[in-house]
């Protein structure tokens, strides 16, 4: 790596935040991730690309030449636990996590290298394709350990539903269509017979 390089998607939606905290935190994306690779002893390759938009993700080899990814994210309420739904998975239809570093508005992530295979819809037709996703979904809907600091997806969806009783309508869509789908977004959640995490 010579120069820093940042995944296009992490600066299009830094560009586009209402507010300047995710950009501040891009411009201090060169310093945070060289301090972290030299604490961690790794050597980084270029971020995947497109890439996501709250976080730099790129290659990387430890002092044992082992294959992992440096995950550097923006510490937002979507991610909020996420370490802590690797360590629980514990690689059981997810990467392994083999280190977590929080600071600040920064969470560090060095995890197992997954490499892709065939793509799922090029490789199976669709119906055993839903075999294949449903299979995975009954591995990852794992019981949360006790006294957990997991936030509910209720909670999650009422933050969604009053960002978007915030927001304007589009003016294409019907506002009682509207009004039913965030009912629904509010209701539903709460309807499970069951606690799992989710991805």
């Amino acid at each position: 790596m010579t120069e820093f390089p940042l995944p296009t998607n992490l600066v299009h939606s830094a560009a586009r935040d209402r507010h300047d905290r995710r950009r501040q935190w891009v411009a201090r994306l060169p310093a945070t991730v060289a301090t972290i690779a030299t604490a961690w002893g790794l050597r980084l390759d270029d971020p995947f690309q497109p890439g996501g938009e709250t976080s730099w993700t790129a290659p990387a080899r430890d002092a044992a030449d082992q294959d992992l990814v440096l995950k550097v994210a923006w510490t937002h309420a979507e991610a909020e636990h996420e370490a802590e739904g690797l360590l629980h998975w514990a690689g059981n239809g997810t990467v392994l996590l083999h280190a977590t570093h929080l600071e600040d508005d920064t969470c560090a992530l060095l995890l197992e290298h997954a490499r892709p295979g065939a793509e799922l819809g090029r490789s199976l037709p669709e119906p055993e394709q839903d075999v294949v996703v449903s299979g995975l979904l009954r591995r990852l809907w794992a019981a949360p350990p006790r006294g957990h600091a997991f936030r509910p997806l209720a909670d999650m969806c009422d933050q969604w539903a009053a960002e978007q009783e915030a927001t304007p309508p589009l003016s294409a869509l019907d506002p009682g269509i509207v009004r039913a789908g965030i009912a629904l977004f509010r209701s539903l959640p709460r309807e499970a017979g069951r606690s799992v995490l989710l991805l």
